[in-house]
């Protein structure tokens, strides 16, 4: 089987190699993995947009298409004919195009392609963040205008093609709209990437691990606030904050700072910044003692799924695909949204409770070996196999 991919991460070239950010890479190889050849159809980096590419793909049967540099979302939704007719032309030969979604020029592949199958993998919702997102300058105006009249676009052509998504949400969501719906889980986890042990907070201070973007929509403020209780409460604990932020001036990271030292704990919460997919990351995951994911809104994060291979107790918020795989107090703590008090009451009830702890470290682990690179690479190609032979 021949597949394509397309998203709107760019792509950097090196010294004949391809890098690309690393939770995106794992998946690309683990799709290659599987497959005879891959065509990578996608845009080249930028200066700015080639450091995050952390992740050289190591797959032979890889070959990248190019977009060209990316634009502006607004100029590839015009200008998507000209970005895109040639290209799709290339991977003619393709059993499948799989486009990761949402994205500004999803919508306008179907109009190119002709032999090769599209399949939307949708792994979140434009209108969830639209909803989230206070429109206050006319700048954000336009953008939330334009993220509705895409999200419209892109609605009307989801009917026609067949749809991969990576939560029960999202299904619920798409199941009425699209041709077709079958529920993958998005992961960066690997069978090589599972840390065994039973339990944590056994030393002095107690670990807590925040990973991904550095966005105040994941509820960072509350978990800063958080932290700075449980300190007056005489509980000895450190925030450690692992990811990276869209903007290089850094503003949430700013404004967590200027939090922690209003409230006095600025020598309490630690900025790791980005860590590498596989061992770099997951030291920060083994020398962590509870995982806390405080977020307004998610689809599903893989970040769950790699606390709990590395034998971590996880809290996280009712949003999103959250509640659909995950159980409270079998493999997960739930906690409402934008509530600190519930955030530093789950961190107590972990600490204090070692039988719930270690229940909670090995029902993750059970559930989190389905949620690997391996097994869910083949859901993708053995359920593209059956749609092509229909």
């Amino acid at each position: 089987m021949n597949l394509a991919f397309y998203y709107h991460i760019p792509i950097t070239q090196k010294k004949g190699n391809l890098y690309i950010p690393g939770f995106l890479g794992v998946f690309i190889d683990a799709l290659a993995n599987e497959i005879e050849h891959l065509y990578l159809i996608m845009h080249e980096s930028n200066e700015s947009e080639s450091k995050s590419a952390d992740y050289k793909l190591k797959n032979k049967n890889i070959t990248f298409i190019s977009l060209g540099v990316k634009t502006p979302a607004w100029h590839r939704a015009i200008f998507h004919k000209k970005t895109l007719k040639q290209a799709v032309q290339k991977i003619e030969n393709c059993n499948a195009l799989i486009v990761r979604s949402p994205s500004p020029l999803a919508p306008y592949f179907y109009t190119y392609l002709k032999k090769t199958k599209l399949i939307f993998m949708v792994v979140g919702d434009y209108m969830e963040a639209v909803k989230q997102t206070k429109t206050t300058t006319f700048r954000e105006k336009i953008v939330n205008l334009y993220l509705r009249y895409n999200n419209k676009k892109f609605k009307s052509v989801m009917k026609k093609v067949d749809v991969l998504v990576n939560s029960p949400t999202l299904f619920e969501v798409n199941k009425n709209n699209a041709k077709s719906i079958h529920l993958i889980k998005t992961t960066t986890l690997s069978i090589h990437d599972f840390y065994k042990r039973e339990d944590t907070c056994q030393n002095k201070p107690i670990e807590l691990l925040y990973t991904g973007r550095f966005d105040l929509q994941k509820g960072l403020v509350e978990l800063v606030e958080a932290t700075a209780e449980l300190i007056a409460k005489k509980i000895d604990v450190r925030l450690n904050l692992v990811g990276w932020e869209n903007d290089s001036t850094k503003p949430v990271e700013k404004l967590l700072i200027e939090k922690s030292k209003k409230l006095k704990i600025e020598e309490t919460v630690i900025f790791h910044g980005k860590k590498t997919i596989g061992i770099e990351l997951n030291k920060m995951y083994q020398m962590a003692d509870i995982y806390v994911l405080p977020s307004y809104h998610e689809g599903f994060p893989r970040t769950i799924w790699e606390a709990m291979a590395n034998s971590l107790p996880v809290i996280a918020t009712k949003v999103g695909g959250i509640p659909a795989y995950l159980t409270d107090k079998k493999n997960v703590l739930l906690i409402n949204p934008k509530d600190t008090k519930q955030i530093t009451k789950a961190i107590e009830t972990i600490i204090n409770r070692k039988e719930l702890r270690q229940k909670l470290i090995k029902n993750g682990v059970i559930i989190a070996k389905d949620a690997t690179l391996e097994v869910q690479s083949q859901n993708i190609v053995n359920h593209i196999q059956n749609l092509y032979n229909e």
